[in-house]
């Protein structure tokens, strides 16, 4: 009788046992993108937050747009990278932040960026520039929710139109 039935038995039961059935230990998601804009036009560079409503019902979750202004949610905790958040309620914020001034460069579009600078002059001081109003870095207060279902969350339901001040 041959053993290569045999291994082939054990290597798929490895296999499966390496695998697992399907549950990666991270929580269940539903995929979730939407769009932001300001002032109708839409933003790149946005760090999008969705905080649960309620502690137990949701799990966090954040995104960034891009070029088009469009973000795709990956669960804070061992979500994958687009992959979604959970069911539930949520409120939601938007950050985009410039540093300016100081002795430091820390934007890629800086000039300087890469470059030595000199720090024996006095160093000048630091200041944030939000390019999205500062007013919407607090899910609790930023006037935006979320309902995120089961299934492909996207569309009109997660367009989020801001406003500058």
């Amino acid at each position: 009788m041959s053993r290569e039935p045999a291994r082939l038995g054990l290597f798929v039961l490895a296999l499966v046992g390496l695998l697992g059935c399907g549950d990666s230990g991270g929580p269940s998601v539903e995929y979730v993108e939407g769009v932001v804009t300001l002032d109708g036009k839409p933003i790149e560079g946005v760090t999008v937050s969705f905080s649960p409503v309620k502690p137990d019902a949701g799990t966090a979750a954040v995104g960034t747009t891009d070029a088009n202004g469009v973000f795709k949610l990956t669960a804070t905790q061992g979500g994958k990278p687009g992959g979604g958040t959970g069911v539930g309620e949520y409120q939601v914020a938007f950050s985009k932040v410039k540093i300016v001034g100081g002795s430091q460069v820390t934007s890629s579009e800086d000039p300087n960026y890469g470059k030595d600078v000199d720090t024996s002059a006095k160093p000048q001081p630091t200041k944030v520039e939000y390019e999205v109003p500062q007013k919407y870095e607090n899910p609790a207060t930023s006037g935006f929710t979320a309902t995120v279902a089961k299934g492909t969350n996207k569309g009109d339901k997660f367009k989020f139109d801001l406003t500058s001040e």
